[in-house]
């Protein structure tokens, strides 16, 4: 339809084959992605204040999936099903959401790959 849109791929899925990083970062709440900036931003601006013991916790969501935040881990979780969730370090996630905000706001080109490894 002549528009492009970001995807994400990982290698690292959970036993269904499924990346709930890839999920939550593609949850874009159904606004065109360059809108989802200031959503991306909230995650990253949390996180610097959990780092810097501002506040112990946040949750962090859009339409489907969501993240809480704490120092110790990162619990990426289904808004459907709570149990459903993948464990990562608060490093990791700010790593993969900050490549990703740089992604969203580079120039698109159909061909463009950005490898990040976290």
């Amino acid at each position: 339809m002549g528009n492009m849109t970001p995807s994400y791929h990982t290698d690292v899925v959970n036993k269904d084959g499924i990346s709930l990083l890839a999920c939550i970062l593609m949850d874009d709440g159904g606004v065109p992605y360059l809108e989802t900036l200031p959503w991306l931003t909230e995650g990253i601006d949390k996180i610097a204040s959990i780092k810097n013991k501002e506040i112990d916790f946040y949750d962090w969501s859009r339409e489907t999936w969501g993240a809480e935040l704490t120092l110790g881990e990162v619990k990426i979780y289904s808004l459907h099903d709570e149990d459903y969730f993948q464990l990562l370090s608060l490093d990791e996630f700010e790593k993969a959401l900050v490549a990703w905000k740089d992604f969203i706001q580079s120039t698109p080109e159909v061909d463009l790959k950005v490898n990040i490894e976290i």
